[in-house]
């Protein structure tokens, strides 16, 4: 067996034909392919004639699980990308889709991993209507250019995944990645409209329509949505803005301690008071904070600053725009040795946290408190197996799920990166089966080794 090393076996693969995509498909559930060293330089020559290819130094960039690809792919257009593609598959070429590299690490270790293809090329404004709040644009585009390119007019796409000068709006999709302010706005794919997308077959499909009211077909946007890149790639994305706020403010305030939130939970719950975000926060040298964002008009906003302070009783002072954010990249740029992701229900969330400090008071907490979702990770020392398991299990307990977003290839083989407690694996297997048989986009990355 290969793994995803840059070590070859002696086994030379050819080209295979199209007909041969059910035999590779059970093939490829009882053993990887492997290649020689010639293999690989036909493959390299046959994707350097179609875009733009790097091989040696620059791939250690793209390392994954101290696994290094062969290649580095740079394609600059859609067209690329479908015979790119169209090359891997005639090679059942296995390989990794990457944006800004923020979330790529999260996932199963590849059982092989032989290319990357780096999707910052494809960058595009294809078309802004601003009466409409529609936008267009290709996948490699970075939040915040779209963001620059909206402002202008008083529009924004209301998404705040953390770095948006490195995440992509494709990588941003394709993880499912939100931030703070998903507590009012929801999660990234609520907002997108239409996609266009590579096939691993390099066949080109469309899917929505770029108005915003389409009740038209199936929510194939939806489908490819929190895929991690495993069933297609995003070449184009249309989505759906909104006008920007009036004004927008962060509050903090301190908690001396968790057991505070239960009583926190029910005074924000008031219907009256209508926060961007709530969050919660554990920092080894500032101790516990709650983050409140209000935004609207101006005096709807000054009122609803007042009703905080008369609703929780508490002092609130106000974060710079700098430190809003610092606090949103955080868990990101925290250099953590392990990191955990928990979605509970949002009335479990307070139990959630207290939980999580009071068996590990070595770790540091951030919490999107309204929505239900829980970050934990250790700096230092790794947690062990056994600590992750009960970990699992309350959240199991509280009706929820753990996953494991950080961690070496070791523990993740050994704890499980994905939760599986509400099973699905059968549907995803058939999915990835339909989408990608010869398993050209990271195979094994996802639940149940698909």
């Amino acid at each position: 067996m290969v793994t995803g090393s840059s070590s070859w076996s002696d086994v030379s693969l050819e080209p295979v034909s199209s007909g041969c995509g059910d035999i590779l498909s059970d093939l490829r559930t009882q053993l990887y392919l492997v290649y020689n060293a010639d293999t690989m330089t036909d493959i390299t020559q046959k994707l350097g004639a179609v875009t733009e290819v790097a091989t040696g130094e620059p791939c250690a960039a793209y390392a994954l699980d101290d696994c290094v690809p062969d290649v580095v792919i740079r394609p600059a257009s859609a067209d690329e990308v479908r015979d790119t593609l169209k090359v891997c598959s005639e090679y059942g070429a296995p390989g990794v889709v990457w944006g800004g590299g923020t979330h790529v690490g999260i996932g199963n270790p590849l059982p092989q991993y032989r290319w990357a293809m780096d999707m910052r090329g494809l960058s595009r404004l294809l078309d802004y209507s601003p009466a409409d709040l529609v936008v267009t644009v290709e996948a490699g585009m970075t939040l915040s250019t779209l963001q620059e390119f909206l402002y202008p007019h008083r529009q924004w796409l209301p998404v705040d995944a953390p770095l948006p000068d490195r995440q992509t709006v494709g990588g941003i999709i394709a993880s499912g990645g939100a931030g703070p302010r998903r507590h009012r706005y929801g999660l990234p794919r609520e907002w997108l409209l239409a996609v266009r997308a590579v096939l691993p077959s390099g066949e080109g499909i469309k899917a929505g329509i770029g108005v915003v009211k389409n009740v038209a077909g199936y929510d194939l946007p939806r489908l490819l949505a929190g895929s991690w890149g495993t069933l297609g790639v995003l070449t184009e994305l249309t989505f759906k803005v909104a006008p920007l706020p009036e004004i927008s403010v962060v509050y903090q305030s301190s908690l001396g301690e968790a057991q505070k939130l239960f009583s926190l939970r029910d005074a924000l719950s008031h219907p009256l008071l209508q926060p961007e975000m709530l969050e919660v926060i554990c920092e080894r040298d500032a101790g516990w904070r709650i983050i409140c964002g209000l935004a609207g008009f101006e005096e709807d906003v000054r009122w609803q600053v007042d009703f905080l302070r008369e609703q929780t009783r508490m002092e609130w002072q106000q974060v710079p725009t700098e430190e809003a954010q610092r606090l949103r990249d955080r868990y990101v740029l925290a250099g953590s040795v392990c990191r955990c992701r928990c979605v509970v229900p949002p009335a479990q969330t307070a139990g959630m946290i207290l939980w999580l400090s009071q068996r590990f008071p070595e770790a540091e907490i951030h919490s999107h408190f309204g929505a239900g979702v829980v970050r934990i990770w250790w700096s230092r020392e790794l947690p062990t197996v056994r600590a992750l398991q009960s970990l699992r299990e309350e959240t199991h307990r509280l009706g929820g799920f753990c996953v494991l977003e950080h961690a070496p290839a070791e523990m993740k083989r050994a704890f499980g990166v994905w939760d599986t407690v509400y099973g699905g694996a059968g549907v995803m297997r058939r999915l990835k089966e339909g989408f990608d048989p010869l398993g050209i986009l990271a195979p094994g990355r996802f639940v149940g080794g698909l």
